[in-house]
């Protein structure tokens, strides 16, 4: 963390931001990448616009840099939590968010209860890892605990 926002440090230079991403970049784009190219945006709202900003406008800065971090983090984590996120879905029987909802609500699901827990927590799990992977708590074994602080 670099001042408790939420955002993680920027890679060192030259590393590479999405190892899912090929090297050179997806056909037909070069590197660096849409997510490499925020995380430099972000970088520099933290370190050149911030710091030189008061009240409003450095709220407002610091918004920006959350919500660029935000977007570079579902692009890179995106892809595979959607399809961990239908796996899930599809383990439980529902296809979708609201037909899970409406499973629990009707208690089709209660015979499954640790499954569908399970379930919803690596979900929220997945969705903090984007819009703020500081609110994840380490477990003891090194995971992550099923809840946020």
């Amino acid at each position: 963390m670099n001042d408790g926002g939420g955002l993680p440090e920027p890679p060192p230079p030259g590393a590479r931001l999405d190892p899912a991403v090929p090297v050179g970049g997806w056909a037909p784009h070069d590197i660096p990448s849409a997510a490499e190219l925020l995380d430099a945006v972000r970088h520099f709202l933290e370190t050149e616009v911030l710091p030189v900003t008061e009240g409003r406008v450095r709220f407002h800065v610091r918004v920006a840099a959350n919500v660029v971090g935000t977007v570079a983090r579902e692009i890179v984590l995106g892809p595979e939590q959607a399809a961990a996120h239908g796996a899930r879905l599809e383990g439980l029987g529902v296809h979708s968010d609201a037909e899970l909802a409406a499973a629990i609500r009707s208690g089709a699901l209660d015979a499954r209860w640790e499954e569908v827990r399970a379930a919803v927590g690596a979900t929220v799990r997945d969705k903090l890892a984007v819009a703020n992977p500081g609110y994840l708590v380490p477990r003891h074994d090194g995971g992550e605990e099923d809840h946020p602080r």
